[in-house]
């Protein structure tokens, strides 16, 4: 199994890297548009978002518009282990530490209770419509989605919206999926 969640990595990656700047960013701003109208995200008053990287959906309009309405906003803080924890912050300037060459919150920034989060925007290479998500590999969503009874929610381009996607038993199911195209509620299905 791992070995073919290694091979499907490696071509989705690939295949990330090589979308067009012009469509990517027509993707990012109509996921974006998603999030930000949907009802979770709406009632959401602690949100749990990745920092996104330049290849990833880009989640920074997402978290500006956070801030903006006053909701509390947290990152994930990589530890060993393969664990993360959500770590508050008020803006990119609180972002002062590296893991894995991903900015994130510094050693000042409060550390914010999982069981307090009430969505989590989840990064994912691909997704099915059952909420299993391919993510990179290291577990660390696998290991701190548990610990929260908010709303998980994966940000996946419509093009890997997979049939299927290889999982094991420990591999964590999102509750929402946001495309460029639609939204989907697991739960509703």
């Amino acid at each position: 199994m791992e070995t073919q969640k290694k091979q499907l990595r490696a071509l989705l990656l690939q295949q990330r890297r090589t979308m067009p700047m012009e469509k990517k960013q027509l993707i990012d701003r109509q996921i974006c548009r998603y999030v930000l109208e949907s009802p979770e995200y709406q009632r959401a008053n602690v949100l749990f978002a990745y920092w996104s990287t330049a290849e990833e959906i880009d989640t920074h309009a997402i978290l500006a518009d956070a801030w903006k309405h006053g909701k509390c906003v947290c990152v994930p803080k990589c530890l060993r282990g393969h664990r993360m924890i959500a770590r508050r912050i008020d803006s990119e300037a609180d972002l002062t530490e590296q893991t894995f060459g991903i900015p994130e919150p510094g050693a000042q920034c409060m550390e914010i209770a999982p069981e307090d989060i009430d969505l989590c925007l989840v990064p994912a290479l691909a997704c099915d419509a059952s909420g299993a998500r391919l993510g990179y590999g290291g577990g660390f969503y696998d290991r701190f989605l548990p610990q929260t009874t908010g709303t998980r929610m994966v940000l996946c381009a419509q093009e890997r919206l997979l049939p299927e996607i290889p999982i094991e038993k420990h591999d964590m199911h999102c509750d929402c999926i946001v495309t460029e195209n639609e939204v989907m509620r697991v739960h509703e299905k």
